[in-house]
């Protein structure tokens, strides 16, 4: 792929482009030598979509400056920063060891001893940056690396948080090693850190991750609820473990007490690991061994070349054997043979190229795919489609919608139906929904005119329908008895420039008994009636009620207490309007206080 900056570029006249190590999902990262000093450093620039954004490059240089000041002996140094034509770059020392995403991928995997060591190394680093502001939020395998020495260190402090604002949905390897607050969609604190190094000591221990899935939403469901696996190589580990992965982050153990409670488990020496520098490309594709239970062997290099195992000289002055004098020798075909043979080839290379450029014309090697509509669809879904036709998505802005969904795409670049190749940027624009309008808390009451000038101001629309109307023993009548929004009775905002009801009063209902029949008129609320030859009595069921307390409570537990109490509810919090939330928090009003019959409340949940 293109690269910003090309081998042997001296960057800002100092520091000379050796080679690219790799593209992350923040930024380019180069081996480059320090002209001025003689070392060997990193450079980290980052990538142009980020850059792209104001605030992003603002942050970067603010976090390169903090990050510089920051020293301990398990956290990659920061060297320097700088900007050359529109390119910000952050200079970090080169760590030649490798990194522990190298050794897993190897499949070894540590001792107990090792494990903790290495936990009681990262998590005091962990301890230290988060004393100094700074969350990780993305730690995984990759970003602890080692010097020569062997000892680890944590990188990409300088990066932490970059472009969290556009980021779209993680992928299956970014959500690895995500807290479950995180895969919620809120944003990293400390004790998240503390859960990502939990389940790196996991698999750095068992050689295998705790939570599979096939998707990123898969495997974040499965850690919100589901404990650490009992792996019996954790030893006394395991209770450490499942302490720094408790789901609630207010209830996970923090950084600090993780690495001094390791440091109790760990031997007094210092890690220091042989981990594997990064293997070479080709060296990657090294066929396993075959299995020798089905009675395989494979062919010799030489058997497939066609050539012969190579024989000893025999010395210049060693007699030649008369009964092995031509033993090894194979006979040259005759001049006939060898012209047919040269034939054949050609004939075959003629058809192979006739047969290569009718695929070509047919397209058969063109790797191109069709770019899907991706309006209205969900920007975390859309992400994984694009991903089976090696398409990435990139979210560059955010708008309000009033016809676009929350979190539905609005517009795409390039546009559906055009082609592109694998490793194409698909860029997005995500509505974040309507613009809310906070309905006043004036209008129960009020008259129809007064009402409806309220709303007019805040560029809201009102109907009062006479066929909408409903009897009240404690509204008069013309008055607003509630305001609806299609579904929902009083919400506390609603679209702008949206339409809503106004529900007025007709007055008390009225009931009427003709020969032992009992009549109700004008109520459209339950009452409980009661029918005797001499006595009529109507007990109506709209008066005030309590606010029931669902704190704590499920979405069954809180959607019975509400139809019990007669109140609606709204939500609000990460995953408010979905089915996705499994616990209230607060709720507004507070538990006790009196309201009116079928009002809404606010409950805050998570």
């Amino acid at each position: 792929m293109p690269t910003t900056f090309a081998p042997n570029h001296a960057l800002v006249g100092r520091y000379r482009i050796i080679d690219l190590i790799g593209v992350g999902h923040t930024a380019e990262v180069y081996r480059a030598e320090d002209l001025s000093l003689h070392r060997t450093v990193v450079v980290k620039v980052l990538l142009a979509k980020w850059a792209a954004h104001e605030d992003v490059r603002r942050d970067f240089r603010d976090q390169i400056i903090r990050a510089a000041t920051l020293g301990h002996p398990h956290v990659a140094r920061v060297y320097d920063g700088g900007q050359e034509s529109g390119s910000i770059f952050v200079v970090t020392e080169y760590l030649s060891g490798g990194s522990l995403e190298d050794l897993l991928a190897s499949g070894q995997h540590l001792s107990l001893d090792d494990t903790a060591r290495l936990g009681r190394d990262v998590a005091s680093a962990l301890a230290y940056l988060h004393a100094n502001g700074v969350v990780h939020g993305a730690l995984s395998p990759s970003k602890l690396l080692f010097d020569d020495e062997g000892r680890v260190r944590v990188s990409d402090a300088a990066l932490a948080g970059l472009a969290s604002n556009y980021r779209g949905a993680p992928s299956l390897d970014q959500a690895r090693y995500l807290s479950p607050e995180q895969a919620a969609g809120e944003p990293p604190r400390g004790t998240s850190d503390v859960y990502a190094l939990a389940l790196i000591l996991f698999e750095a221990a068992t050689g295998t991750s705790p939570f599979e899935s096939m998707s990123a939403e898969a495997m974040a469901r499965g850690r919100s609820t589901a404990p650490l696996p009992v792996r019996a190589e954790l030893g006394t580990l395991d209770m450490l473990l499942a302490q720094a992965t408790i789901p609630d982050p207010q209830l996970r153990i923090d950084a600090e007490h993780f690495a001094s409670r390791l440091n109790s488990v760990a031997d007094a020496s210092p890690l220091t690991l042989d981990a594997p520098a990064p293997a070479p490309l080709l060296a990657q594709f090294a066929p396993t061994k075959p299995r020798s239970s089905i009675g395989f062997r494979p062919p010799s290099p030489d058997q497939i070349v066609g050539e012969s195992p190579a024989r000893h000289a025999r010395p210049a002055d060693a007699p030649r054997s008369p009964n092995r004098s031509l033993a090894f020798a194979a006979p040259a075909p005759p001049p006939r043979a060898r012209r047919t043979m040269f034939l054949v080839a050609a004939v075959v290379l003629v058809l192979g190229a006739l047969g290569g450029a009718a695929a070509w014309k047919l397209g058969l090697f063109d790797t191109s795919h069709t770019i899907p509509s991706l309006t209205n669809v969900d920007y975390r879904q859309a992400g994984q489609l694009l991903k089976n036709d090696g398409f990435t998505l990139s979210v560059v802005s955010h708008q309000n919608s009033a016809s676009v969904a929350r979190n539905q795409i609005i517009s795409q670049s390039p546009a559906a139906g055009s082609t592109g190749k694998a490793g194409l940027v698909i860029s997005v624009t995500v509505s974040d929904g309507p613009v809310m309008v906070t309905l006043p808390t004036t209008l129960i009451g009020e008259d129809c005119t007064t009402a409806t000038g309220q709303l007019t101001a805040l560029h809201l629309s009102a109907l009062c329908p006479s066929s909408a109307a409903v009897a009240s023993a404690s509204v008069p009548v013309g008055h607003i008895v509630r305001v609806t929004y299609h579904a929902s009775a009083n919400p506390v905002s609603v679209p702008l420039r949206s339409t809503v009801t106004l529900v007025l009063s007709t007055g008390p209902a009225t009931t009427t008994t003709v020969a032992g029949a009992t009549t109700t008129t004008g109520a459209t609320s339950p009452t409980t009636t009661t029918t005797s030859p001499s006595t009529t009595t109507t007990v109506a069921a709209q008066g005030p009620r309590a606010v029931p307390n669902v704190v704590g409570m499920n979405q069954a537990q809180v959607y019975a207490a509400f139809k019990k109490a007669q109140l609606f509810y709204t939500t609000r919090g990460p995953n408010a309007g979905t089915t996705k939330w499994t616990k209230v928090v607060s709720e507004v009003p507070a538990a006790g206080t009196m309201v009116k019959w079928k009002s809404t409340i606010t409950l805050n949940v998570r």
